[in-house]
């Protein structure tokens, strides 16, 4: 919650959150295995399975043979195991390329590849040996049979790389109409790539922007030029606050804590660098959510300083007391008719969307790294959608879903607000102090705060008897700067450990 004053912010500590961490850490191990599955894919090898004599020596001589079988579909088996290598499409030509060998630590004098080709089109196949690092003499190729061809390599030393190629004349295989697809898609040059990758966020942004003004203008509220000094009706800020934001978050949940303070269920409490709530005999008119939102803070207790409540906080991944707060608070103003259906469903539907997007899209990039030889910038297209999925998930809550009911409640309530906000100072009573204190939490959901205490600057002050403080003399200016960043820093701690969906 902002303050814009010239006296320096009070600074509450924020401890660490294992829900963030936890997240943080998810992220982390996707995008680490994303950037490293590329570099280890080429080292991710046949030949390494061969076996290792140690870290130092040589393995004394021996022989090896390998039996690969070129599928019709254009899949590869090596002793009969299904490898994750395929014939890929090279222009007019059906390419297998393996690395039989790569780096295992260990040396051969004979290597025999027996290679099985899904016709008989031995005479016809062209090949080509890719031998790295200290092989004893070129690699020899043989036709044995119309269907059999075999590879021969002798003294292999541990660092070499074997990788036997043979091209094939278009047709040979028929692979699944998906790899058709996908082979059709890896010829795109990595520009148009890049350029899909960029342009399906773009696209997806312009779209839901679209979205959110078009349904903007069919529930736009006009410029509301009226003012009024009074609420138009008797709601918990915390209905005002989801009226006019259309979400439920901190600055609901900070309002609701002043406004229980207001009524004299709790008392506030500022020490110097700490704070604490004290329960005081609870009203029978409490609201449900409310009730819910008081035993998260106390539980059995009847004092609560920061150090417990973020204790209950950081113990918790989510909350399902806070959800049910969150819940309650869009049921009732669904129940006032305020919106057509439950705000909290209909942006889930798009976060949901959207958040399933996203792991499909970070699914696709790791696959796409993960099983392409060539330089993956099919990639991008799935970089794309996870970005696009994310700006989905994020705009979801702006969309405006407000009822001709809920139109009109706003359209007074913003009258009141012209009242909180109006730079006109308020002539000192009696009674006004008592009014800055009574309309406080309204002025807090309608995100004016500070102009709302402003109005009130040159009046004499005196500390609520709600709030405790061992500050002498205390004004207007420090008595802000004292409170909202107390309940602000509560109301942000709590609306962080909602369930998904309850925004």
């Amino acid at each position: 919650m902002e303050v814009k004053n010239r006296v320096q912010t009070k600074r509450i500590a924020i401890g660490v959150y294992w829900r963030k961490l936890i997240f943080m850490s998810g992220v982390f191990a996707i995008v680490f295995l994303g950037l490293s599955s590329a570099q280890v894919f080429k080292a991710d090898s046949i030949g390494t399975d061969l076996g290792s004599s140690g870290t130092g020596g040589y393995t004394d001589s021996s022989i090896k043979f390998f039996d690969v079988k070129i599928k019709s579909d254009g899949s590869i088996y090596i002793d009969n195991k299904k490898s994750k290598y395929r014939v890929s499409m090279v222009g007019d030509i059906e390419e297998m390329r393996i690395p039989i060998v790569d780096n295992v630590n260990k040396y051969y004098s004979n290597i025999t590849i027996n290679l099985e080709l899904p016709k008989e089109i031995a005479y016809s196949v062209g090949h080509e040996e890719l031998l790295v690092h200290s092989v004893g003499s070129p690699m020899t190729f043989r036709v044995v049979d119309k269907s059999h061809v075999t590879f021969v390599a002798s003294d292999v030393s541990p660092l070499a790389t074997v990788t036997p190629v043979i091209t094939m004349p278009k047709g040979t295989i028929n692979p699944p109409v998906v790899v058709k697809m996908l082979n059709y898609m890896l010829e795109f040059s990595a520009t148009l790539w890049i350029i899909i990758g960029v342009s399906i966020p773009l696209a997806t942004l312009i779209f839901m922007i679209f979205l959110v003004s078009s349904r903007a203008r069919r529930v736009k509220i006009g410029t509301v030029v009226a003012e009024s000094s009074l609420p138009p009706m008797a709601l918990p800020p915390a209905l005002v606050g989801v009226l006019y934001h259309q979400n439920v978050g901190a600055r609901e949940l900070a309002a609701t804590l002043v406004d229980l303070a207001l009524r004299k269920n709790i008392y506030i409490m500022d020490r110097e660098r700490d704070f604490a709530f004290a329960k005081n005999k609870f009203d029978s008119r409490l609201l449900s959510f409310e009730k819910i939102l008081l035993s998260k803070i106390f539980k059995d207790n009847i004092f609560s300083n920061r150090e417990e409540i973020e204790r209950r906080i950081n113990n918790h991944l989510y909350s399902k007391k806070i959800s049910l707060v969150t819940g309650g608070i869009y049921s009732l103003a669904t129940r006032l008719g305020y919106f057509a259906v439950n705000p909290q469903k209909s942006h889930l539907k798009y976060q949901t969307l959207g958040i399933f997007g996203f792991f499909i899209g970070i699914g696709g990039f790791i696959l796409a790294l993960r099983q392409f030889q060539d330089p993956a910038y099919f990639s991008f297209f799935w970089l794309g959608m996870a970005v696009s999925s994310l700006i989905i998930a994020t705009a979801a809550r702006n969309i405006p879903i407000r009822t001709v009911v809920g139109q009109e409640a706003l359209m007074s309530w913003m009258a009141f607000r012209n009242f909180l906000s109006n730079p006109e100072k308020i002539p000192y009573s009696y009674g006004n102090q008592e009014t800055f204190q009574k309309y406080l939490p309204y002025a807090i959901v309608l995100d004016c705060e500070v102009s709302w205490a402003r109005r009130f600057s040159e009046h004499s002050f005196e500390v609520p008897s709600w709030y405790m403080t061992n500050q002498t003399g205390m004004g207007l200016q420090d008595f802000c700067l004292s409170l909202y960043p107390i309940v602000s820093y509560v109301g942000r701690s709590m609306a962080a450990i909602r369930e998904p969906g309850f925004k």
